[in-house]
């Protein structure tokens, strides 16, 4: 018996609608097509949001609907059906646009359909089928990671407290020797400690799982807030920190704890490779985009060194910077959290020069 197909076709004019109709059902591939129309956008997302169609075929110039909000409206009514897109304009751009909102494909209207209709039908479901399973394993991969942190957690919170409590003095007294080596323990534990919460914070955005509370927000304001919080640590260390921010910028759309993570890490990775000299934040609107540039006067990376820095546990081999604590996982974060919001991050630098951190978001 041939597998049945239910599709929903979402177009006003009949005629199209017909043509549609027609070229699925003499399709030639094994498949039985169950086809309903409708006319209207708001009538079709009823209908998806019902759950009873495999797939829609969705104009983008309905009576109560035009263009890309169409597609947008759809897509959050269908869920895991997938859409495909017919435009009447040859414009490849509106098509690429559709998909990259999330539709599975896109056909312009012309005699030619006919032939490419049905094809494009079962290619949009076996993807969605490969996305269905590639969520799953995805899931299951951070559930374990989750359990599994959970379960190292746990003990070394357990480790930790001994640690602090034999360090105290509570279960004794304890000799200089003794203590060098408590510290010394103590400081590896919180550094794994450290290395599971990136770990898992970098399986929870790869996974698409992070949730971003994306609004309007003053960027510098986020950078006085980071210079507010770091200037101890700077001072501590002898280095200047300051900022240089353009006036006037506008507020721009993104995750304020997000960003502040990512210039926290930025700033972070400047103060353990920077000696002697100091660390400026500075900020400029570059055409459609804003700017955020973190500079040091460390002790540089090499041009090996440059490509890697975003890698997964990525880490500069710099002689001076061996001693440097370190996850590995801070950039790797933070580029996927700017790519998030739709920016680009890198970095320029000369060894034994000092380094540079750009980051950019859309303004």
């Amino acid at each position: 018996m041939k597998p049945k197909i239910r599709v929903l076709v979402v177009d006003d004019d009949t005629v199209d609608c017909m043509t549609a109709k027609r070229a699925l059902l003499d399709c030639p591939y094994p498949v039985n097509f169950d086809i309903e129309t409708v006319g209207t956008l708001s009538k079709a997302l009823d209908k998806l949001d019902s759950g009873r169609y495999d797939v829609a075929l969705l104009d983008l110039g309905l009576p109560d609907s035009m263009g890309l909000d169409t597609v947008k409206r759809a897509i959050e009514a269908a869920k895991d059906v997938p859409i495909v897109v017919l435009t009447g304009l040859a414009d490849d751009r509106t098509g690429l646009s559709a998909i990259d909102m999330g539709a599975a494909d896109y056909l312009v209207k012309d005699p030619s359909i006919g032939g490419m209709l049905g094809r494009t039908v079962l290619h949009a479901l076996e993807r969605k089928k490969v996305e269905l399973k590639l969520k799953e394993a995805l899931d299951a991969k951070a559930d374990l990671v989750n359990m599994v942190s959970h379960d190292l957690r746990i003990p070394l919170t357990a480790i930790k407290e001994g640690i602090d409590i034999v360090l105290g003095g509570d279960a004794g007294a304890v000799n200089d020797e003794q203590k060098d080596f408590l510290t010394l323990a103590k400081r590896n534990v919180e550094r794994l400690t450290r290395l599971i919460t990136d770990f898992l914070d970098y399986q929870k955005i790869e996974a698409d799982g992070q949730q971003f509370n994306i609004r309007q927000n003053n960027i510098n304001e986020l950078i006085e807030d980071v210079h507010r919080t770091m200037e101890p640590v700077a001072k501590q260390k002898g280095l200047d920190f300051r900022v240089e921010l353009e006036d006037g910028l506008p507020k721009i759309e993104f995750d304020y704890d997000g960003i502040t993570r990512v210039v926290t890490n930025l700033v972070s990775n400047a103060l353990k490779f920077t000696a002697k000299g100091g660390i400026v934040i500075r900020t400029r609107k570059d055409g459609g985009v804003i700017e955020v540039a973190v500079s040091d006067t460390g002790c540089g990376i090499s041009k090996d060194d440059l490509g890697k820095l975003f890698q997964k546990y990525g880490q500069v081999k710099s002689a001076k910077a061996k001693d440097v604590d370190s996850t590995g996982l801070g950039l790797a974060i933070s580029k996927q959290i700017v790519e998030h919001h739709r920016g680009k991050i890198w970095a320029e630098s000369q060894l034994g020069k000092g380094s540079t951190f750009y980051f950019y978001l859309p303004a």
